[in-house]
């Protein structure tokens, strides 16, 4: 019971050290005080709040569903490959690697 309690105690020591090491090595130029101060400050005056931002009523308005699938650009191609196709393309590339193995 008493080497679980040395273990326990020694992996908390070695967790702590960690953490102070990670700490020194990403300090801020300011200093810790200093940026936790100002953090609690921009959290305090709401200046990441987004009913602050300005919004016209242009920005934002309601639209159908179909309208979502209408805004790129009309495309001629179907959207999947028929199976003619595929087998044509492999054969293609199956003729060139052969082309190619042969020189």
């Amino acid at each position: 019971m008493t080497g679980a309690l040395v273990f326990m105690f020694l992996a908390a020591l070695c967790a702590t050290g960690v953490l102070l090491l990670l700490a020194a090595e990403r300090r801020p130029d300011t200093g810790w005080s200093t940026w936790w101060r100002e953090s609690v400050d921009a959290w305090r005056s709401d200046e990441l709040k987004v009913s602050r931002k300005d919004r016209r009523a242009g920005d934002v308005r309601d639209a159908p569903l179909a309208d979502l699938f209408s805004l790129g650009e009309p495309v001629d191609e179907p959207a999947y490959a028929r199976p003619e196709e595929l087998r044509s393309t492999i054969e293609q590339a199956r003729r060139q690697a052969r082309a190619v193995t042969r020189r």
